[in-house]
C-alpha cells in the first residue's frame, strides 16, 4: 500500500499527517472537540466550551460552575485549538471564533468517528 496515495475521501494521507493527528486525538478534551464537529460541522468555540465542559464533568453529576466553564474555554482557545489547528484536523477561524473540521484525510476522519462510538456509545 502507498502511504502517499491520494485518497478518494480527502487529502492525501501521509505517515507525518496521520502521526500528528492521532497524537493530536490522544486527548480527551480535543476527542470531544473532533466528536462534536463530526456531527455539527461548524461551530462557535464559546459553543464547543459548553458543550466540552458538560461532557467532561458528566460523570461526576454535578452542577458545572461558570469558573468550571470559563476555565475550559481558556484550555481550548490556547492549548486545545491550536494543537488540533496544527494537527490539521480543525480550522478555528478566529476573526469570527468559528470552528469547523478540517478536510483530514480518511484514515484520520475514520479513526475519530470510531473513536467515537467506543466512547460515548453512538
Amino acid at each position: 500500500m502507498d502511504p502517499e496515495r491520494q485518497s478518494s475521501n480527502g487529502p492525501n494521507a501521509s505517515p507525518s499527517t496521520i502521526d500528528a493527528a492521532f497524537l493530536a486525538l490522544r486527548d480527551r478534551t480535543r476527542r470531544f472537540v473532533v466528536y462534536f464537529l463530526l456531527e455539527h460541522e461548524t461551530a462557535s468555540l464559546s459553543e464547543v466550551a459548553d458543550v466540552v465542559t458538560g461532557w467532561l464533568h458528566t460523570p461526576d453529576c454535578g452542577v458545572i460552575e461558570p469558573r468550571c466553564r470559563n476555565t475550559q474555554y481558556l484550555n481550548l482557545l490556547h492549548t486545545q485549538i491550536p494543537n488540533l489547528v496544527e494537527a490539521g484536523v480543525v480550522r478555528h477561524d478566529e476573526d469570527d471564533g468559528t470552528l469547523s473540521l478540517a478536510p483530514c484525510p480518511a484514515p484520520v476522519r475514520e479513526f475519530a468517528t470510531r473513536a467515537c462510538a467506543a466512547e460515548t456509545g453512538t
